[in-house]
């Protein structure tokens, strides 16, 4: 069966998506520490708002759904040329797949914790510090960089 995208296209593709998801997850906590501390109503908070909502709607939203995509397509791809003998093979998967399957599901959690937080954020709700949010950016470079390790040394 001939697919309608390569696996070398689909497995650049998927990198690129991952990039531009994990950059998005990095800047949106920092955006979220700059509302908390701004004044409520005020210019800074109104253009932080947007930004965030922006950088959801146009990179982080789309980036997550086209990483997810290519990911499960590559992962189709990788183990069965033979879709008839799909239900054996998944006894055959590497653990160490396991483990970044479940390090991108967390991801996947904490991007929807992000959003749910923006929305709190623009009612005017502000239930966590700045420090919180500060923190809270360096996780997905801490993921990411399990994730990776994870798909390149396959331990």
């Amino acid at each position: 069966m001939q697919h309608v995208i390569g696996y070398d296209l689909a497995r650049g593709l998927h990198i690129i998506a991952v990039i531009a998801w994990v950059a998005g997850l990095l800047m949106l906590p920092r955006f979220y520490a700059y509302i908390t501390t701004a004044q409520p109503g005020g210019e800074l908070e109104q253009t932080m708002l947007k930004a965030a909502r922006n950088l959801r709607a146009i990179i982080l939203t789309p980036s997550l759904i086209l990483a997810w995509a290519f990911g499960i397509f590559l992962f189709a791809t990788y183990l069965v040329a033979d879709w008839a003998a799909f239900p054996g093979v998944l006894g055959t998967v590497p653990h160490w797949f396991w483990g970044k399957l479940i390090l991108v599901l967390g991801l996947s959690g904490y991007h929807g914790f992000l959003s749910a937080e923006g929305r709190k954020l623009a009612a005017g709700q502000r239930p966590r510090s700045e420090r919180y949010w500060r923190l809270m950016s360096e996780v997905p470079f801490l993921v990411a960089i399990a994730v990776v390790l994870l798909a390149t040394l396959e331990p």
